[in-house]
């Protein structure tokens, strides 16, 4: 719609000229918005050129109205959704995520259609509240709601896929409210929603798992470097490495051998309760010994908190914020030219954060579909070594 193209450009506009972004990233987006439709913005936010936190800020700044992050969309409670017909839901593209006091709040890719607000309006006994939401989260928020697919859109995944529980039926959202469900258990035999960290994946010691004897512990094998045609040998390289891995540091080590080529420094950060901790580490001043003297408070407004908020591959720039110059001096003194961190996620929970830089040297714009691979198949390691700690106890 046009007043969609208005918005994706205004909100290019002033991703410009804050320097969140470049013209030849705004070109390039056009292109692949051109291909495969949808809005600019949208393409930003996939090609991995803005983090979603930054999109939603200038999303509220150019509309005026409140972000509905996917945190918002993905916990909508049934007294929500099922406050507005699901065919009003499917002909206006809205998500209502939340009723309180008499005030429904709606996320729209739009939030300023008069004539679908008037609609919906009229169909409902609450004042409506709308928030503005990316593209795919809307997409992705409907699809698991409400079973809604839309011909003609592709849905941006900014999560792996299978992360997430069934979505409800379409037309469940007009029938009364589901029983409350068992919870779901996962591969190590407890709650879906249980508390967890780094911290369970050490390996523990066990008739079979080779303790006592350093030289038992299998080398991690090497990824090539990636040249033309070495991603696949790299991708079973680290395959082969994580499934043998017994314990987080072999699965760090797997990582780094992975990235040796890709980075000059990498690390892993273990996410708990008392803030993100580092684990294992390579490159200058990222030290295994020096990383596990640190430790990072969350919502301090770091790098770190903008993976962990969005939940999706960070590559840019490290805005020279306090919060982010204090994290550098902890880990060496200075703000690097650019940075990747990946959330490593099990079980619809951020365990860790795999952070990569290139020291003093910008890093070359990554591959971001293989390293979304590469986070997931860190996400199943990580399970299977729930799964064996498990059969351990058992």
């Amino acid at each position: 719609m046009e007043v969609d193209a208005v918005i994706g450009r205004r909100v290019s506009e002033y991703l410009l000229e804050h320097g969140w972004i470049t013209p030849a990233q705004v070109d390039e987006a056009q292109r692949t918005q051109t291909f495969f439709g949808g809005r600019l913005d949208s393409h930003l936010l996939r090609l991995g050129y803005v983090s979603e936190p930054i999109l939603g800020e200038a999303l509220t700044e150019v509309t005026g109205v409140p972000f509905a992050s996917w945190e918002h969309l993905r916990t909508a409670p049934a007294s929500a959704l099922e406050a507005i017909n699901v065919r009003l839901v499917e002909r206006h593209r809205v998500c209502p995520f939340r009723l309180e006091q008499g005030r429904l709040r709606i996320a729209m890719m739009s939030p300023r259609d008069a004539v679908a607000l008037r609609e919906v309006q009229a169909s409902v006994e609450h004042v409506l509240e709308p928030w503005i939401t990316t593209e795919p989260r809307l997409y992705q928020a409907l699809e698991r709601h409400y079973r809604l697919r839309f011909e003609g859109t592709r849905g941006i995944r900014l999560v792996p896929e299978g992360s997430h529980p069934p979505a409800r039926p379409r037309g469940e959202a007009e029938a009364a409210a589901p029983a409350v469900a068992e919870p779901e258990v996962g591969l190590d035999g407890r709650p879906m929603d249980a508390e967890f960290n780094v911290d369970e994946f050490v390996r523990q010691p066990g008739p079979w798992s080779g303790d006592g004897d350093p030289q038992s512990r299998p080398a991690v094998r090497p990824a090539p470097p990636p040249t033309a045609g070495a991603d696949a040998s790299a991708l079973d390289a680290l395959d082969e490495s994580l499934a043998a891995a017994r314990d987080r540091d072999e699965i760090a080590e797997a990582l780094f051998a992975f990235s040796g080529s890709r980075s000059s420094r990498c690390g892993l950060f273990a996410v708990g309760k008392d803030g993100i901790r580092g684990v294992a580490g390579r490159g200058r001043a990222f030290g295994t010994d020096r990383l596990r003297t640190v430790t990072v408070p969350t919502n301090l407004g770091t790098v770190f908190d903008t993976a962990l908020q969005s939940r999706d591959f960070y590559f840019g720039v490290v805005p020279a914020l306090p919060a982010n110059r204090d994290l550098y001096t902890a880990l060496g003194g200075r703000l690097p030219a650019n940075v990747m961190v990946i959330p490593i996620i099990v079980k619809e929970r951020t365990v860790a954060l795999f952070y990569l830089d290139g020291d003093d040297a910008p890093l070359v714009r990554p591959d971001i579909p293989l390293m979304r691979r590469v986070a997931a198949k860190t996400g199943l390691a990580f399970e299977l070594l729930l799964l064996r700690n498990k059969l351990r106890e058992i």
